[in-house]
């Protein structure tokens, strides 16, 4: 009986294996083009862009295969050239890199697929053009690496002497993130938001509260150590180009994701924050870049403040990294930050100046010098030790070399992460 069983077996994976053998992939005559109803599309002149990200059942439906398990998701692009010269796609600015038609395709057979020459030419004849002659329209897909809740691309378009550049932050279809849900321009009244000068920017942030207030909306939490001031759209793609990935909203469901994947150690590129708040709000837009646990991480919050200055928003934060996690009497668990703040305030500000795009920086006072020997405690009891201040980051429109960059005659933050307190002195216990 035991050997009828395992001729049994045999006989249905050789039946299995046949039948795989015989699958032969052809492509679509045409495709449902439903997406079309989400196109976003932006204008610079006369220049216009149009952008989409496919789902993975829409993915499915356009190319006949499951791109996104080999991660890949197609983005679809129109470009509408009327200027009088040809124009140029630079596809490292939508993803540096970016899969190539034929590798696309040949990632994605099924086991045992035929007709993968036919397959190459399809995805390629999909593929957007990357010369638009002037006067003309173009559209095709981008086949760029899988993210898993917001897309953020830039688009720029190379012409003679003259660059057009469009940001695209566009949600992945069933993902929810708190950037998505709050339409910053109706967060204060008219009369309630003031322009500032650079010197009262300045003045402004020194007098911040200290920190965010912790899950009561009584009880300080992280120390705000964090400015970015730029464009909401902006600040999103340049963040995104260093690997940085917008949160998914705090629910039930994403609780329970963020659980399984602490325990199991697995990756959870988009798990939630949970809420801090400012300015009588939880925060605004949440990112972090997560390890291959979802318990070591760095993670920021940006609230926007009623205050720009040439009239870009302001962006208030706090950023801290994750090391581990523990038991809260507050939280039940909750992550354990590294107390060593500085290094992740550094950290974005080395991110942000190895993406090109900060035009200046300067440090300004905030939530005052504390160390080993006499930290402070965030909402969870964790102690911490900082130089006190907060960096500011201006975000430019146009990439910007090292040596261009303005670095303000502000505060300056000592020249080491530690100093002989945090050397020599011992992490006291929580309180």
């Amino acid at each position: 009986m035991q050997r009828f069983s395992l001729i049994g077996r045999t006989g249905l994976l050789s039946m299995l294996l046949l039948i795989a053998g015989c699958m032969k992939y052809v492509p679509p005559d045409s495709f449902p083009q439903a997406f079309l109803k989400r196109v976003e599309t932006q204008q610079e002149g006369p220049v216009q862009v149009s952008a989409v990200v496919l789902s993975a059942s829409e993915s499915e439906e356009v190319f006949g295969s499951s791109l996104p398990g080999k991660n890949i998701q197609p983005v679809w692009l129109k470009i509408h050239n009327q200027t009088e010269k040809e124009l140029v796609l630079q596809l490292l600015s939508i993803d540096p890199d970016y899969f190539a038609p034929s590798e696309a395709a040949w990632l994605s057979q099924g086991f045992g697929e035929r007709g993968v020459a036919a397959k190459m030419h399809y995805f390629y004849e999909q593929h957007v053009p990357l010369l638009i002659p002037a006067g003309v329209t173009t559209a095709g897909f981008v086949f760029t690496h899988f993210d898993p809740g917001v897309k953020a691309f830039a688009v720029q378009l190379l012409g003679d002497r003259k660059t057009y550049d469009f940001d695209f932050v566009l949600p992945v279809p069933g993902f929810q993130a708190d950037f998505m849900k709050r339409d910053t321009t109706k967060l204060y009244a008219p009369n309630e938001m003031r322009t500032l000068n650079l010197d009262e920017l300045r003045d402004y942030l020194t007098h911040l509260p200290c920190c965010v207030l912790g899950g009561d909306q009584q009880t300080d939490g992280d120390p705000l150590n964090l400015v970015i001031v730029g464009q909401g759209r902006h600040g999103v793609v340049t963040l995104a180009r260093r690997g940085w990935d917008l949160t998914e909203t705090l629910s039930t469901g994403t609780a329970w994701r963020t659980a399984v994947s602490s325990i199991f150690g697995s990756r959870y590129r988009t798990s939630p924050l949970s809420p801090l708040y400012l300015f009588g709000r939880s925060q605004d837009a949440s990112f972090q870049k997560a390890r291959e646990t979802v318990d070591e991480r760095n993670h920021l919050r940006l609230w926007q403040a009623p205050v720009t200055y040439q009239g870009l928003p302001v962006w208030v934060g706090q950023i801290s990294r994750d090391i581990g996690v523990k038991l809260s009497g507050k939280t039940v668990v909750t992550h354990k930050i590294d107390p060593v703040v500085d290094e992740a305030r550094t950290y974005i500000g080395l991110d942000i100046l190895a993406s090109q795009y900060l035009g200046q920086v300067g440090y300004v006072k905030g939530v005052g010098i504390s160390n080993r020997a006499e930290p402070r405690y965030n909402y969870t009891e964790d102690p911490y030790y900082t130089d006190g201040l907060r960096v500011v980051l201006f975000l430019s429109e146009a990439p910007v070399a090292y040596d261009e960059i303005n670095w303000l005659d502000w505060e300056h933050p000592p020249g080491r992460l530690t100093t002989t307190e945090l050397e020599n002195q011992s992490i006291p216990a929580p309180r």
